[in-house]
């Protein structure tokens, strides 16, 4: 005859394929149902300055680029100037949406430094004109480089991620089409500005230091891969799966110990 006590607390292998598909659960669910990086995550710092710094790049070289490519002689930096005007509204279309999506708000004009080398490059003509456009736009796309690779590395925002990879390409390309007219010098980063009498453009060796500190900072600080996060989520996953063995074995030991009472 069947012992009822036996059948009342005996775990079932159909018991003990639940118990294991609920740890597998848990553990998934610890895992991966909140990934440290998406849409929603939490803005760093450098994350927020990516949007403004590009937002206000696109201010003054979209104009003075549409500017020189109409004013310039020079058939190379005419063609150069056309596409860096084209691309710059694309990517300011492109900022401006990423603003929106995560709540960050953009400045509407340049900074009176920019405005500076606006004033500078449109106060030239000729080769002057197209040598001094050349040299500063490249030098201020070099100081904006440092930032928006390293927020490409370490954001764990997938909007911003998504925006910082198009700003690099961005960048990167510019900085090749500048070069590509043959009139950037190689120290245009620091020297180019060095020799200017506008006082606005010698900031632009002080801009790239303060990049590349902000570079430097934010890879120290960021956990690029969420490595962290990832690590406690599988611990966590390892406790639950302990508690769920060791339910598992308190269920037999009670059967058990239930079978020699009833006995």
């Amino acid at each position: 005859m069947t012992n009822p006590a036996r059948s009342r607390h005996a775990v079932t292998p159909r018991s003990r394929r639940l118990l294991s598909l609920l740890a597998a659960s848990v553990m998934f669910t610890l895992l991966f149902g909140a990934s440290p990086a998406s849409a929603q995550a939490e803005l760093a710092p450098t994350d927020e300055e990516i949007l403004v710094k590009v937002r206000l790049a696109g201010l003054w070289e979209g104009p003075i680029s549409k500017l020189i490519s109409e004013r310039t002689t020079n058939p190379k930096v005419k063609e150069v100037g056309g596409h860096l005007s084209d691309e710059h509204a694309v990517l300011d279309g492109e900022v401006q949406k990423t603003a929106a999506q995560v709540g960050v708000s953009l400045p509407s004009q340049p900074t009176a430094q920019q405005q500076g080398w606006m004033d500078e490059i449109s106060g030239k003509t000729g080769a002057d004109a197209d040598r001094t456009y050349v040299n500063l736009a490249r030098a201020a796309h070099g100081t904006v480089f440092p930032l928006v690779a390293t927020v490409r590395a370490t954001t764990k925002n997938d909007a911003i991620r998504s925006f910082a990879q198009k700003a690099v390409n961005a960048v990167m390309r510019h900085m090749t089409l500048l070069e590509s007219t043959g009139l950037a010098r190689a120290d245009s980063l620091t020297g180019a500005t060095a020799s200017s009498p506008n006082p606005a453009a010698a900031g632009v060796a002080n801009n790239v230091a303060g990049s590349r500190s902000v570079a430097t900072t934010g890879a120290e600080a960021s956990d690029e891969l969420g490595f962290g996060s990832v690590l406690l989520g599988v611990l966590a996953g390892l406790v639950a799966i302990a508690a769920t063995l060791g339910l598992v074995r308190w269920f037999g030991a009670y059967r058990r110990g239930s079978r020699h009472a009833s006995d």
